[in-house]
């Protein structure tokens, strides 16, 4: 961009005027201070004047003399200019338009700097993985497409998927609400991210049952606070968050305005105290919190850690819910598992997207910016995120479809 500075000139006319029957005006001369912005009445004279001037502008301007006739000047830069005419009659100065030259000084863009990135899927670190895991107790029901209860078929579904992918991925396990007797109680991490904590997983995952509500919001906080503990030094960090039901568990909601959770006549119930009794005072546990959850799941993509939302039956009617958490958590869009078959295909796509289908750049960068090579074969973009890349955030290539599975990729970007 230039910055131009331009100002106002002002110009000063002498005119000298010789009567030609007038009465009261012989050999008047008269000098007039002129804005040549504006217009300003000139002494009575007739004639014809010329003149010649410099004044700063754009191009050529015709500027009238006193009396009847014109006077023209051109000129680049400042400067003055005189004319003289004789006779009788009004005249004004009038500001010309037309074309000129003149010079400024400004700051441009700087040029981009372009560099190549490389990356080889058969190096890649394996991805440390929290498991974040919705225990509320609505997984205890019946679903069609699950063998047994929903937490049953998520116990067994989940424990198998982590064991195929123990070489390639570092698991640890975040289960939601504790089960301290509170619906709403806070997440607890009974299995650290490690090399060996797929095996955690699965004894932990079998020795728990389904308790409270689904208090998401809080789940995501403290994910980004585990994952922000781990050494700089490693694989990719990231939450695959596995949810039956829409978050609640909002104390602060408006019980008059929300909208409830599914299944709820009312979004104000009692809270569970020790002994085991509704406290005496409520609490908007099954209001939807959507906004609060949704700013967590950005919490975390902003710092660098992926949020993949697998969204068991009982999401429906919500999906909206799901899919702006995976929006917000830098995945695009939310897995939806109607069945204990669907629910392995979205755990393993997920995992296989960290290991080898996404890259971190070393800084951001615009999508317009962006080649993507793989084997020195061009890829396009595909923003449906089908079969191609897309920047799925800032500073993160990913690839999608068959695109996904090749090796050796090369990313150019211009910042």
């Amino acid at each position: 961009m230039s910055t131009i500075s331009s100002g106002f000139s002002r110009f000063l006319f002498a005119a000298s005027l010789v009567a030609g029957g007038a009465a009261g005006c012989d050999g008047c001369a008269t000098e007039v201070d002129v804005d040549v912005e504006g217009r300003t009445p000139l002494p009575v004279g007739e004639g014809e004047g010329e003149g010649e001037g410099e004044f700063p502008g754009e191009g050529e301007g015709e500027v009238l003399l006193p009396g009847e006739g014109e006077g023209e000047g051109e000129g680049e830069g400042e400067g003055e200019g005189e004319g003289e005419g004789e006779g009788e009659g009004e005249g004004e100065v009038i500001p010309g338009e037309g074309e000129g030259e003149g010079e400024g000084e400004g700051e441009g863009e700087p040029p981009l700097v372009c560099g190549t990135e490389s990356f080889n899927n058969a190096t890649t670190v394996p991805p440390r993985i929290l498991l974040v895991v919705d225990r509320s107790n609505s997984m205890n029901n019946q679903a069609t497409g699950f063998a047994g209860s929903k937490w049953q078929s998520t116990q067994s579904t989940m424990s198998n998927v982590v064991t195929s992918l123990s070489d390639d991925c570092d698991f640890g396990l975040m289960l939601y609400p504790n089960n301290d007797a509170s619906l709403c109680g806070p997440p607890t991490v009974p299995v650290t991210i490690s090399v060996s904590g797929a095996t955690q997983v699965v004894n932990t995952l079998n020795a728990t049952s389904p308790f409270g509500a689904t208090p998401t919001a809080e789940a995501l906080r403290e994910a980004k606070d585990v994952l922000d503990s781990l050494p700089t030094a490693g694989g990719t960090r990231a939450v695959i968050l596995t949810t039956d039901g829409a978050p609640n568990c909002n104390s602060q909601a408006d019980v008059d305005t929300c909208t409830c959770t599914p299944g709820t006549a009312g979004c104000a119930i009692g809270d569970i105290g020790s002994n085991g009794t509704p406290n005496a005072q409520e609490r908007p546990v099954n209001c939807i919190d959507e906004d609060p959850t949704a700013a967590a799941a950005r919490a975390l993509n902003d710092a660098g850690y992926p949020v993949f939302v697998v969204g068991i039956t009982g999401v429906n009617g919500f999906e909206s819910v799901m899919d702006r958490l995976a929006v917000e958590g830098g995945t695009g869009s939310f897995y939806s598992a109607s069945s204990s078959t669907l629910l392995a295909d979205a755990l393993e796509d997920a995992a296989v997207r960290l290991t080898t289908c996404r890259f971190d750049l070393a800084a951001s960068a615009d999508v317009a910016n962006i080649t993507v090579r793989k084997g020195g074969a061009l890829v396009a973009r595909d923003a449906s995120r089908t079969n191609g890349w897309d920047l799925v955030d800032s500073d993160t290539v990913e690839l999608f479809g068959n695109a996904c599975s090749i090796a050796n990729v090369t990313v150019e970007s211009c910042r």
